[in-house]
């Protein structure tokens, strides 16, 4: 059973309640001993007393104690006797299990101040007084085991419904009918089983929907683009100005990005996030630029360390990277990108120029939502910064040695 777990704080509060009561009747019990023990001193003294007062008075003789226990004492000093509760003409002294009683004589003129009494010398009491301490810590320890037991009982009785609709809410699967344990009952925990059987139920159309919405992208949107990009490749001339076709062409990649950057946003294992080396990823990048479009010149400076890595997804990384790096080729018009990582600072860098050789034109800051939204899936900060002569991107990306991943 865990400590933290709402059984044994259950366990724990209602065992605390009941042994804070079980001590108090006990002290309470121990209390009535002690009372009971002086109200019988108080009455054997005040007969033994009231004997020897009339005997006093009648012969003018002090008769025999009529036990052992009894003695005739001097009035003692307050400094270790006190006046008992029950009585105020009666002192007692108590040291350890020994008690000795005292009362004053009535009657003026008797040899002595008054009569003494050891409690522990009279049978009566201190055979109630040991029975019924036998009897009183039995009778406790006895209903602090019982205690314990009901408590335990009771604890696990209670908790029980909890533990079975947490076991339940885990148990449910995403594409599997909603079943949650509890919804029959009348009290709390059927109105919080059945707010999660609502909950859940939402949620699984909201996930049904998003995946049809992904399949759909994935499916509808894809066929048409490899469509374009095949006819564009295999019949060139259906577009007879080359400024078109090339305006084409980049429309069409740049639809199919975006359509990846959504599906990968959209997809769970993407947001799993590990230490991912720098340096090949830019490297991908750079070599499918190439590829694409190798009549191009463009050259571009990594000032990037050959071991260092961020915290994030490689292939979001790679989508990200691509997007900055293609609009530093469609707006630098040829002059390259500077790519540098230091200080934890990942910073792309191009020149803009305004050309007629740039048919490929997107707009400056185009893709920019795309890269916001995947910097933010990363838990990266970043910054748009344009000048006249210049487009800087500065990325804050998580630093694997900064991070456990």
């Amino acid at each position: 059973m865990k400590l933290s777990g709402i059984q044994a704080q259950l366990f724990i509060a209602f065992g605390s309640l009941v042994l804070v009561i079980n001590l108090f009747y006990t002290r309470l019990s121990v209390l009535f001993v002690d009372v009971t023990e002086d109200i019988v001193a108080s009455h054997l003294l005040d007969q033994e007393i009231q004997r020897l007062e009339q005997h006093w008075l009648s012969q003018k003789t002090v008769t025999a104690l009529s036990s052992s226990a009894f003695s005739l004492s001097d009035i003692p000093s307050e400094k270790n006797w006190g006046p008992a509760a029950i009585d105020n003409n009666m002192m007692v002294s108590r040291q350890a299990d020994d008690a000795a009683y005292f009362k004053a004589f009535v009657t003026d003129g008797l040899p002595a101040g008054g009569v003494r009494m050891q409690a522990t010398a009279l049978t009566p009491l201190s055979s109630f007084t040991d029975v019924f301490s036998v009897f009183l810590f039995s009778a406790s320890a006895a209903a602090m085991i019982l205690a314990i037991l009901s408590t335990w009982f009771l604890a696990s009785r209670l908790a029980k419904p909890l533990q079975a609709l947490a076991e339940s809410v885990k148990t449910q699967a995403p594409d599997a009918p909603c079943t949650i344990a509890g919804t029959e009952r009348q009290d709390e925990i059927g109105t919080l089983a059945t707010t999660f059987t609502t909950t859940y139920s939402a949620l699984q159309g909201a996930w049904q929907r998003e995946r049809d919405f992904t399949h759909d992208v994935s499916h509808e949107l894809r066929t048409p683009i490899t469509l374009l990009k095949n006819t564009l490749a295999i019949h060139p001339e259906t577009v007879a100005n080359d400024t078109e076709r090339q305006l084409l062409e980049q429309a069409t990649n740049t639809l199919q990005q975006t359509v990846e950057v959504l599906l990968a946003l959209a997809r769970k294992e993407n947001l799993q996030f590990s230490a991912v080396a720098v340096m090949p990823v830019l490297e991908r990048v750079l070599l499918a630029i190439h590829h694409v479009h190798p009549e191009l010149v463009f050259e571009a400076e990594l000032k990037v360390d050959d071991n260092a890595k961020v915290v994030g997804n490689a292939y979001l990384m790679t989508l990200l990277c691509q997007n900055l790096v293609n609009n530093g080729v469609y707006h630098g018009g040829g002059k390259g990108m500077t790519i540098s990582l230091a200080d934890g600072l990942w910073v792309f860098e191009n020149p803009l120029a305004d050309t007629q050789d740039r048919p490929y034109y997107q707009g400056l800051g185009h893709g920019q939502y795309l890269v916001k939204r995947i910097a933010s899936v990363m838990q990266w900060d970043i910054d748009f910064q344009q000048t006249e002569a210049c487009y800087r991107v500065v990325l804050t990306p998580r630093m694997a040695e900064d991070e456990a991943v």
